[in-house]
């Protein structure tokens, strides 16, 4: 029996967190059934909006200031630098989602996470 990989790693990676050597994507944010290479079931696969909301909160803290710079320090005109800002931070969100998704779904891979059913009321 193998070792299972990282949570972070298989995530960083894009790979499954059963055996990290799968790809966990089949098109640019959609989990595959199952893993290629090792069977694993993604069928229930769901990160939720917790990568959204990660990636909003760093792109944003990333974002906001490079405006301030642009705008004041190097003092470009307000829509260039609105612009450049806008185009940084569509770059960035579409860069960091897939990471992001892959490394939470990964992490509730690892810990067996699931969502809550009636059946888990006593």
């Amino acid at each position: 029996m193998t070792a299972r990989p990282s949570a972070w790693a298989a995530g960083l990676q894009l790979r499954c967190p059963q055996c990290g050597k799968g790809e966990v994507f089949q098109g640019y944010l959609k989990f595959r059934d199952t893993c290629r290479a090792c069977g694993a079931d993604f069928k229930a696969a769901d990160a939720g909006d917790g990568p959204a909301v990660f990636v909003i909160l760093i792109v944003g803290a990333i974002v906001a200031p490079l405006l301030i710079v642009l705008q004041y320090g190097l003092d470009l005109p307000g829509w260039l630098a609105l612009t450049l800002t806008l185009l940084a931070a569509v770059v960035l969100c579409l860069a960091l989602l897939p990471p992001f998704k892959s490394v939470l779904f990964a992490f509730q891979w690892k810990h067996k996470a699931r969502e809550a059913t009636s059946d888990d009321i006593e």
